[in-house]
């Protein structure tokens, strides 16, 4: 870890030894503030200009250049301002002095704005210039300027010029007639990735629409450097941190990136803290920009089956939009059968006695025969109001979780010579039905503020029951059911100061309501309460190729389970700093700080036995744990055809709760215990993509180096290597991948000391896609006809574990997946994705 920081260090420090004198970056900042924070860095230069004067014109100026006039010209280009340098001083006059201000908005027949149109003011005797200014990326322009009744006139490439006659200061939305222009035949290889201070845009290219069933297929077929799709769809930072995923600012999920219809996105945006408020706080982001419907809208339906481990998949959706309203219907449905699953385990106990000896013995069992079933469906209506300044998304949705099969049975022997061999079975049983509303409403304020507000609800009843039977032993049973009411709430206002950067303070609220009652080992009501209110504010700038985050709160929790209070209080600390320099190159350092409350379903007092010799129970006395994670990063991006991408990446938790196995008189009880040896991960590695042939031949891998040590009670450390390589290749329609996955371990969670190791995977994916349909074929693991998967082991002070878990996950798969989509009417509004809004988790101890 230390040597990666100090070669990231050494390499920024030769980096930036050959930087530009003047190095900016400014976004939609007022000309007098541009101009200030350059003489603040440059105290020697003498610039004159007032102050006020200059405030009503803007600038989206990226500078990189060693003289300062051409730095100010950079600065105030596009706007009526003229400089004049002499004997060594710089003058800086706007042509009008701005007695009055003219404002508007250009549009296009479909209502986009149009962004970068010169709207001259000219007078009305003669037509002369007056002065000017160009709209900005809504389309709107503010205009000072000394003169009553004058005209607008409106030109933009591609448009007939617009002529309006002044009746206020106000012009009102001017629409602009597309001009058709006949175009000589040019070649353009623009770039297909924008870096900003706080966030990358990648434009995805046709091809890599085409190629894309889903939104996550979509970044992985873009190759992002700094994130990772994983197998199973989840979307990933390079060093395997979490990423929110938005759609048009709007919280999605997996399945909205299923809903979502792909030729529609405009481009993909990537945030590390971002000071957007919309994006709700979450460190790292993927945010899709879709293309707008006036009204019409589209109907897609999905499809994926498993033709060896049988399961499939269906899914359909339908938009309407009509003026600035959108509604959004999806239905979900997934079933799955198998007799695959089963386990070969090896249990040793080590049990104290009452006259100082130790009784050591082993356990093992195999499954014989199983039968699991699962099904899955939901449903979701989502109505959505966008507008220029407010924004509001209301969603109801409804789903129902069945495992009504989970059986298995199998053959039990033992290394005590007094316990007999022995047959067993054991069912699970389980279904959980869910109710949520999710709200998000957000309010473009006066005077660069903003105000966001987002509520949710989730309903949840889940009725759980087990068994297991094992011969010469007495028989188990035991069900829980739980109801569960979640209600959060969140409110969050920004302002921006231009150049000065963006204040954020917000209030978040959350209450959970968990009553369980037990029925078998245990019989029990239990009723768990805890409820969150945190305060806090970031503040973030930007200057030049410099982003700054910081921000600083506090959270005070309550507990209340059964007859026990606690009311804790603890500050969370953020920080992240990232410099991005030639326009290829990126450094980025974060850390945070926080606190995470415990789930009730740990605290139940509750002690359940799921086999003669285990039982398990929680701890009413947890409190929250201490989380600390870090990482920095870099990024190399000079063209389109070749990216890097290196990073480093910790995680501590301290006063964390983990997992204890304690001797009984009739074997293990699994218990909780707090505090606990801290729990700490580290990861480093690179990320690299090339593209050949017209970026039609891309090739992309991945290699790392985990480390993990987990404390009391397990005292152990691990480590593991792993990479992937991947070939793609399009031609016309269709496309081709071959992947390849190195075995990876990882632990269980930070509760846990079980280690899991996975096998290697290789994949040859197929693809075909018109305007409609896209089909694709994945083979997958066809060298490997064995059901073997995860391989769990864990070792403790009087229990130990070897587990070779038995499942589809790496065994030879033939998966085929399918989308139709069609769409109507015009395309001009925003498009928000109806999303499964996410299922409360129960309180039953487990």
């Amino acid at each position: 870890m230390r040597t990666i920081l100090t070669l990231l260090i050494a390499l920024l420090t030769i980096l930036t030894a050959g930087a530009y004198e003047y190095t900016y970056t400014f976004r939609e900042t007022p000309v007098s503030a541009a101009i200030v924070s350059l003489c603040k860095d440059h105290t020697d230069i003498n610039i004159s200009f007032i102050y006020k004067e200059l405030d009503s014109y803007k600038t989206s100026a990226i500078i990189n250049t060693d003289n300062i006039y051409e730095a100010l010209r950079q600065i105030i280009a596009r706007n009526p301002i003229s400089i004049i340098h002499k004997d060594g001083n710089y003058y800086i006059e706007a042509m009008q002095h701005g007695r009055y201000c003219y404002t508007g908005r250009t549009v296009d027949n479909d209502t986009e704005p149009i962004a970068g149109a010169t709207v001259m003011l000219l007078a009305q005797s003669d037509s002369t210039v007056i002065t000017y200014g160009i709209t900005d990326g809504e389309g709107r322009f503010s205009i000072p300027c000394d003169r009553e009744g004058v005209i607008a006139k409106v030109s933009c490439l591609g448009y007939i010029p617009a002529y309006r006659q002044s009746e206020s200061f106000s012009f009102g939305r001017i629409i602009m007639e597309p001009l058709a222009v006949q175009l000589h035949t040019v070649t353009i290889d623009a770039r297909n990735v924008i870096r900003q201070p706080d966030k990358f845009i990648f434009l995805p290219t046709q091809r890599q629409k085409n190629a894309s069933q889903t939104g996550t297929d979509l970044l992985d077929q873009m190759a992002i450097p700094q994130i990772r799709v994983q197998p199973g769809g989840g979307v990933q930072t390079s060093s395997g941190r979490q990423v929110a995923i938005y759609i048009d600012y709007i919280p999605a999920s997996d399945n909205d990136l299923k809903a979502m219809r792909v030729s529609d996105v405009r481009r993909v945006e990537f945030y590390e803290y971002p000071s957007d408020p919309r994006l709700q706080g979450n460190p790292f982001v993927v945010n899709y920009i879709l293309t707008k419907y006036e009204y019409g809208g589209y109907v897609k339906g999905f499809n994926h089956t498993n033709l060896i481990h049988p399961s499939s998949q269906l899914l359909g959706s339908v938009r309407y939009q009509y003026k600035n309203m959108i509604y959004d219907v999806m239905g979900y449905g997934w079933g799955h059968s198998s007799s695959r699953y089963g386990a070969e385990t090896i249990e040793n106990f080590r049990l104290p006695q009452p006259d100082g000896t130790e009784e050591s013995f082993e356990r093992r069992s195999s499954t014989t025969s199983s039968k699991e079933v699962r099904q899955q469906y939901f449903a979701a209506l989502k109505a959505t109001y966008s507008s220029d300044r407010i924004q509001a998304a209301t969603q109801l949705n409804g789903s129902i979780n069945r495992k009504p099969h989970a059986d298995r049975s199998g053959a039990i022997t033992y290394s005590a010579v007094d316990i007999p061999a022995a047959e067993y079975s054991s069912t699970l049983s389980d279904i959980s039905k869910f109710l949520s509303y999710t709200g998000y409403y957000f309010f473009a304020l006066p005077h660069n503020s903003s105000l966001t507000f987002s509520p949710a609800y989730i309903y949840s009843h889940t009725d759980r029951s087990s068994s297991y039977v094992e011969e010469g032993q007495a028989p188990l049973f035991n069900s829980a059911v739980d109801n569960t009411d979640e209600l959060k709430a969140d409110i969050r206002l920004s302002h921006d100061f231009g150049c000065y950067g963006n204040l954020l303070a917000f209030l978040r609220t959350s209450y959970e309501n968990h009553r369980t009652r037990y029925h078998g080992s245990a019989n029990s009501y239990d009723r768990a309460k805890s409820s969150r209110v945190g305060a806090g504010i970031t503040y973030n700038l930007t200057h030049g190729g410099f982003y700054g985050s910081t921000g600083f709160g506090w959270d005070w929790d309550n507990f209340q389970f059964d007859e026990i209070n606690d009311h804790p209080s603890s500050p969370w600390f953020d920080i992240s700093l990232q410099y991005s320099f030639r326009n290829t190159h990126s450094l980025a350092m974060d850390f945070h700080y926080s606190t995470k409350v415990p789930s009730p379903s740990h605290k139940s007092a509750n002690i359940i036995q799921s086999t003669p010799l285990m039982s398990f129970t929680g701890n009413p006395g947890l409190m929250p744990d201490k989380g600390y994670d870090y990482s920095v990063s870099y990024n190399w991006i000079p063209n389109n055809n070749h990216s890097l991408s290196i990073f480093a990446w910790g995680w501590t938790v301290g006063d964390r709760y983990a997992f204890e196995y304690l001797p009984t008189p009739t074997g293990i009880l699994r218990t909780i215990r707090q505090p606990s040896g801290a729990f700490t991960q580290w990861k480093a590695g690179a990320d690299g993509t090339l593209k050949f042939l017209d970026r039609n031949l891309v090739f992309m891998g991945h290699i790392a180096c985990l480390m993990n040590h987990n404390g009391v009670p397990y005292n152990v450390n691990h480590s593991k290597i792993e990479w992937y390589a991947r070939a793609r290749y399009y031609l016309n329609n269709w496309n081709f991948t071959l992947t390849y996955i190195s075995p990876t371990a990882s632990a269980e969670g930070y509760m846990s000391g079980i280690w899991e190791r996975n096998k290697s995977d290789w994949y040859v994916t197929v693809g075909w896609a018109n305007t409609d349909w896209n089909i694709r074929l994945d083979l997958i693991d066809f060298s490997r006809w064995n059901w073997r998967s995860t391989l769990q082991t864990m070792r403790s002070r009087y229990y130990d574990l070897w587990q070779q878990n038995y499942d589809g996950t790496s065994h030879a798969l033939i998966q085929l997946s399918g989308t139709y989509t069609f769409s109507f009417g015009k395309k001009v509004k925003r498009d928000n994705e109806p999303q499964v809004s996410g299922t409360a988790s129960s309180g039953i101890l487990e």
